[in-house]
């Protein structure tokens, strides 16, 4: 992360300066800066590379410490990125719908209430570990999946974390689902022609869990959690 990419964050600053004992001419002597530069950066922030190396070297802190913590991702929108991940959702959605039309067509595999059934225990799990502020976040980060130059900050990784929980919550949803719908199919075990196809359906709740998990929120997961690690490799 660039030095000059953020500005500093004035309480931060008061803080570290409290916490080790500076006034604000103190601090000036101390790290070689004028009184009004440190007036400055403690009203907006505003502060030159060598103006915020010599604050961390002063308190002996990293430079990232002193910056303004973004509640979104640094996402640096291209194009090309842009179009790489929508061909890639294209050939990953384009694969399951290959499979299902040899499995015998598109009909067999829709069931409207085992899908807003998963979907919505996902998001009411999302909703009780990590509030409202988290299932919107949740949701607005699907555009995250658009592009491949994030940087690594602490609201990546908590969407991350985010994402990585709602894959739990999806197949425990999923779980639960199949399991309701077993003991409807064995509450019902005079109907044996009806039995096959109430297996079937009873098995779509698991297989929307797996596509939502394994198709989107996995490789988004990855992605924000590891978007340093996969930009230096690229």
């Amino acid at each position: 992360m660039s030095l000059n990419a953020k500005v500093l964050n004035p309480e931060k600053v008061k803080k570290h300066r409290a916490d080790n004992g500076y006034s604000q001419e103190l601090l000036a002597k101390a790290s070689g800066l004028s009184l009004r530069t440190i007036q400055r950066i403690e009203k907006d922030g505003k502060a030159s590379a060598e103006t915020q190396l010599a604050l961390a070297a002063t308190f002996n802190i990293s430079p990232k410490e002193l910056f303004q913590v973004s509640a979104t991702p640094d996402v640096n929108w291209k194009w090309r990125n842009i179009m790489q991940s929508a061909f890639a959702l294209l050939v990953v959605s384009g694969t399951i719908l290959f499979g299902v039309f040899l499995a015998g067509g598109i009909n067999i595999y829709i069931d409207t209430f085992s899908l807003i059934f998963v979907v919505l225990f996902m998001y009411s799990g999302t909703t009780i570990a990590f509030g409202t502020q988290g299932l919107v976040k949740s949701i607005t980060s699907l555009r995250f999946l658009f592009t491949n130059d994030i940087k690594e900050t602490p609201a990546s990784q908590y969407l991350a974390l985010i994402l990585a929980k709602q894959i739990w919550f999806l197949y425990g949803g999923a779980f639960i689902g199949v399991l309701i719908g077993f003991v409807a199919i064995y509450s019902n075990m005079a109907e044996i022609d009806a039995m096959g196809p109430a297996y079937a359906v009873n098995m779509l709740v698991l297989l929307y869990a797996a596509i939502f998990s394994e198709g989107i929120l996995r490789p988004l997961s990855v992605k924000l959690a590891h978007c340093d690690s996969l930009e230096n490799i690229n």
